[in-house]
């Protein structure tokens, strides 16, 4: 313990010798850190020991030692430090921010500094207010720092990294003579050619090349965001066809930078990037063309494309499908190329692409509408069709040569009727009803016959229906005198039962009348 009181003694002997320290050259000052510096170790030793005494002390129940002098010499050593380490880095920095290649230096981190360090020594100035040597130290960097920051504009201009050789043309036009920096010129370079004397000018032409750096910036990282975006394909159906999928990616980002390259080009600070950015406008607004034109062909080839894949279709439609042969061509080629690179910004710029989609959408639009006039004359041939949606109503077209494919849709157009009976031969005998009641047909139906016209043979069946109805009610009525009531019931359709009972009940309640045997 008497160790450290007397090593103590002496630290604050050696914290005492700064209060009239005053001679600042380099050495002197590279001096005095070094001091500080190691007066600092010893204190921080002497913390570590005294914890070290109370530790033990506290193991052997005596009382701690409290040493208030060593948080006194801790609190008066601060101040000092502080000074001659602002010192020394003052001292090193501005020699490297004055005579070092400018290029590399940050402005803005240097403005930073410069603050942190004066605010330092001003408020050391009022800390040493009545020590004259460290107050005559603090009052002297604080000079000096204020003398360095009337070179930040100067500095602030040539360090800006948005300044290119057209800025440098400027600044050689407003000082008279020609300033052409290379890569080891210096600050101090720069401050022997008076530029000092232009900072307002050189202020002016900095802030333009930032605006103009910044926007230079903006057009870099919207095309960066587009360098690697691609479109994702998935198969169709069970072909080795490939779909655009999820797009949503891709149009969101193109409205943003449309927007945003938009909004660049009304900028007064455009004028070097006009030409690039009016390319890069053209090129999205391009994008967007060929996106737009691409979903609506996609999404029309793909309602058309099962439709024009019957060869009954075809035969109906020569027109149309010659068309649709057209278009199922660029489409797939469109297709295949984007596929060989699915980057938007390549898959975009195939030759022609948006005028072999602009064409493809024409013919598929006059497809649309012949498709349209065609199922009108069915629908006005066989009226029933217009229960019957157009995919429905396609779905039977397609396949005429199989009668049994219009049988799913036969509820739509006949409300009775849930299916046809058919023979091997596909010949039709009877209908049948949702209940399981058959009627048969009076004729024998030939769908074959009708050579693909599905609604000939249709309108056949409605013809039909209503014959075989009235011949079974006809059969009904007759039998009805002839059969045991109970019996009878059973053996005809419901339809049957009802008309048939309705007629003997109102002949016998005529009868009864008039014969006047009602009670």
């Amino acid at each position: 313990v008497f160790n450290l009181d007397q090593r103590l003694q002496e630290l604050d002997k050696d914290i005492q010798t700064f209060k009239k320290k005053e001679i600042i050259n380099t050495e002197e000052i590279k001096h005095n850190v070094a001091m500080l510096c190691q007066i600092t170790s010893n204190l921080e030793e002497a913390v570590g020991e005294l914890e070290e005494i109370n530790k033990e002390q506290t193991l052997l129940d005596r009382e701690q030692t409290q040493f208030p002098m060593l948080q006194t010499l801790i609190a008066d050593k601060q101040p000092y430090e502080q000074l001659w380490n602002t010192a020394f880095n003052f001292e090193s920095m501005s020699e490297v921010w004055l005579n070092g290649p400018f290029q590399h230096l940050d402005a803005e981190k240097i403005s930073d500094e410069l603050d942190t360090m004066w605010r330092t020594m001003h408020k050391l100035t009022k800390t040493f207010f009545n020590l004259l040597g460290p107050s005559h130290v603090a009052t002297n960097f604080k000079s000096r720092i204020n003398q360095f920051k009337q070179h930040l504009p100067v500095l602030t201009t040539i360090c800006n990294p948005g300044l290119k050789d057209r800025h440098w043309e400027k600044i050689s036009h407003t000082v008279g003579f020609d300033v052409r920096p290379d890569k080891n010129s210096t600050l101090q370079s720069m401050l022997d050619l008076k530029l000092s004397k232009f900072s307002k000018e050189l202020e002016e032409i900095g802030a333009s090349a930032s605006k103009e750096f910044s926007l230079e910036k903006s057009m870099d990282k919207m095309k960066k965001e587009w360098a690697n975006l691609r479109f994702s394909f998935s198969s169709y159906r069970d072909t080795d066809t490939k779909i655009v999928s999820a797009v949503d990616d891709v149009q969101l980002l193109l409205d943003d930078h449309i927007i945003k390259t938009q909004t660049m080009r009304g900028s007064p600070f455009i004028r070097p990037l006009e030409a690039e950015c009016k390319t890069w406008e053209e090129k999205l607004l391009s994008m967007q063309d060929i996106l737009d034109a691409m979903l609506k062909c996609q999404a029309t080839w793909l309602y058309l494309e099962p439709i024009f894949s019957s060869e009954d279709i075809i035969a109906q439609m020569p027109e149309e499908g010659r068309k649709f042969a057209i278009v199922d061509c660029y489409w797939k080629n469109i297709v295949a190329e984007a596929l060989k690179d699915t980057r938007v910004l390549v898959a975009t710029g195939q030759r022609n692409m948006l005028e072999q989609l602009q064409e493809s959408n024409d013919h598929l639009d006059e497809i649309q509408k012949g498709l349209n006039t065609y199922l009108e004359k069915k629908r006005l041939f066989f009226p029933r069709f217009f229960f019957l949606s157009n995919d429905e109503l396609l779905e039977i077209l397609s396949q005429t040569k199989d009668p049994l494919c219009v049988q799913p849709h036969l509820k739509k157009c006949f409300e009775g009727i849930a299916k046809l009976e058919f023979t091997e031969e596909l010949e039709i005998t009877g209908m049948v009803s949702s209940e399981k009641e058959t009627v048969p047909f009076t004729e024998k139906i030939y769908p074959a016959q009708a050579k693909g016209m599905v609604e000939k043979w249709l309108l056949e069946v409605e013809s039909l229906m209503l014959k075989s109805v009235r011949h079974v009610i006809h059969q009904g009525v007759i039998e009805y005198a002839e059969v045991p009531r109970k019996k009878w019931v059973l053996q005809w359709p419901g339809q049957v039962v009802i008309c048939a009972s309705s007629i003997f009940w109102t002949s016998e309640v005529c009868e009864a009348i008039q014969s006047n045997s009602l009670p």
